[in-house]
């Protein structure tokens, strides 16, 4: 039991877990019977079963010399699902809530509690500690409702629970950082579909390690218990559900609902024949992971690429770790394993966003090439015109003869390639607006035609200080490039 560990840490003292007598309690009885009576028996103690039963519990606490020596004020610990009332050494030391055999006269108590043992109880050697237990107020009938009985220092029942509760809190805030990522990528418009259920995966260890962190950071009536276990196997399961689903929509595996469902139906099954929930647990994830690593390992087989065959080395390795170690794989050994898991994915999910992103980029390149020379086309075959009024007259120039444009405050300067000038009245941003694609902003006062540009020359030769660069157009004529554009021309100017 994982109290064994800590009994050494604080110097608890077990009770004798190996023999316990347990006599069922007569109605309305309210004090410990002789416990010689016929219906009494020997068990183990975590063989005890208060729920939807009315019992007295007697059982042996040896206490050495070393544990008085310490003079400390003791407390006796009493972990499990149950209301009780506490004897010890034919003293009633407290209760918690109020056991009877009738459920309507049954007060809740709480699920860990400890009880104050004044020093002068306690003497060398075996101590008697009586139990008066029910638990009728429950929703589950765990295998095993009772978790420790000894004595210790007096302190909170809470912090036999706050183990490793600094790296389980670090734990948690990595997958919430990861759950934020997720759900910044998510609502995007074009978030692929399967990032979304990356993030309800993230939610549901979060989930999970919270629920399993609560018993350190709550105390609670007994019956809450119930529903903690229920919302951790559900957390489990949804877990192991977003993981088949992610990998089956992510790589697009035929018959994925096919799949899915039969992964769902499959763990649920074995989570409702599974009697013990540390097990369930496991296999609520178990089940649905080993199924997509087979899955995806049979793709892998078919199509023999290297992103399939990466993403089955991380799950086979999650799979055996998690068999190896099911036995304490609802501890904080599952959340190493899964934080660990989460931040492969998410880093391989940024790995392919970042490679997505320059595929896009390239592809805009290309599309802005296609858009340039198409317009570079229609200016040849048959110039737009540009329509100017000035004075009460109207000009119409072909663009085709604008070797640039600049601004000059509430007008613009229009160069023509006969070495002419027009003013035209507004701004530069509208004057690009009425002007084609073969005409481009490469500086917040210029427009030039690109049609028009001879070389690009480096900033030493330009005195404009918020230039990196300048074209040659013309063969005349010297335009400033601003730094914010440069790489934007470069590769126009390629084009």
């Amino acid at each position: 039991m994982c109290f064994a560990k800590q009994a050494v840490a604080r110097d608890l003292i077990s009770i004798d877990a190996q023999a316990v007598k347990v006599c069922p309690a007569q109605f309305e009885q309210n004090v410990p019977p002789t416990f010689s009576e016929p219906e009494c028996k020997t068990i183990r103690f975590y063989e005890l079963n208060p729920q939807n039963n009315h019992l007295w519990v007697k059982a042996i606490l040896t206490i050495n010399q070393p544990y008085l020596d310490l003079q400390q004020a003791s407390a006796f610990y009493l972990f499990g699902k149950t209301s009780s009332e506490v004897y010890f050494n034919g003293v009633k030391i407290g209760q918690n809530g109020t056991p009877h055999s009738n459920p309507e006269r049954e007060f809740v108590g709480k699920m860990d509690v400890r009880f104050y043992v004044p020093n002068e109880l306690l003497k060398l050697g075996p101590n008697e500690v009586i139990f008066h237990l029910s638990s009728h107020h429950g929703w589950l009938d765990l295998s095993s409702p009772m978790h420790f009985a000894g004595i210790g220092e007096y302190g909170s029942s809470q912090d036999f629970f706050q183990n490793n509760m600094l790296v389980s809190l670090l734990l948690l805030g990595a997958l919430l950082i990861g759950a934020v990522y997720l759900a910044a990528l998510s609502i995007k418009a074009q978030s692929p579909h399967h990032e979304r259920w990356l993030f309800l995966m993230v939610f549901f260890a979060i989930a999970q390690l919270f629920l399993e962190l609560s018993r350190g950071l709550f105390q609670y009536d007994y019956p809450f218990q119930d529903l903690r276990l229920i919302l951790i196997v559900i957390s489990a399961f949804g877990f192991g559900v977003c993981l088949l689903w992610v990998c089956l929509s992510k790589f697009a595996i035929l018959y994925r609902q096919i799949w899915l469902l039969l992964g769902t139906v499959t763990s649920v099954m074995t989570i409702y024949f599974i009697p013990w929930f540390d097990v369930k647990t496991a296999a609520a994830i178990l089940v649905p992971a080993i199924m997509v690593t087979v899955l995806l390992g049979w793709q892998v087989y078919l199509q023999r690429t290297q992103t399939l065959l990466t993403y089955v080395v991380i799950l086979l390795l999650f799979d055996l770790v998690a068999l190896i170690t099911v036995a304490t794989f609802h501890s904080i050994l599952f959340y190493y394993i899964i934080t660990a898991l989460m931040m492969v994915l998410l880093i391989k999910q940024a790995q392919e966003l970042i490679a997505h992103k320059a595929t896009l980029a390239d592809e805009q390149k290309q599309i802005a090439k296609l858009e340039f020379r198409l317009a570079q086309s229609v200016q040849h075959q048959a110039p737009p015109k540009l329509t100017l009024n000035s004075a009460g007259q109207t000009e119409i120039l072909n663009t085709a003869d604008i070797i640039f444009c600049k601004a000059a405050g509430d007008y613009v300067d229009i160069m023509l390639t006969d070495n002419k000038q027009r003013l035209f009245s507004g701004s530069l941003k509208s004057l690009q607006l009425q002007l084609p694609d073969t005409f481009m902003k490469v500086h917040r006062s210029y427009l030039v035609n690109l049609d028009c540009v001879n070389a690009l020359k480096s900033a030493a030769k330009t005195s404009d200080s918020s230039s990196a660069g300048f074209l040659i157009v013309d063969n005349n004529h010297a335009i400033p490039v601003s730094r914010r554009l440069l790489p934007q021309v470069r590769e126009v100017i390629k084009a």
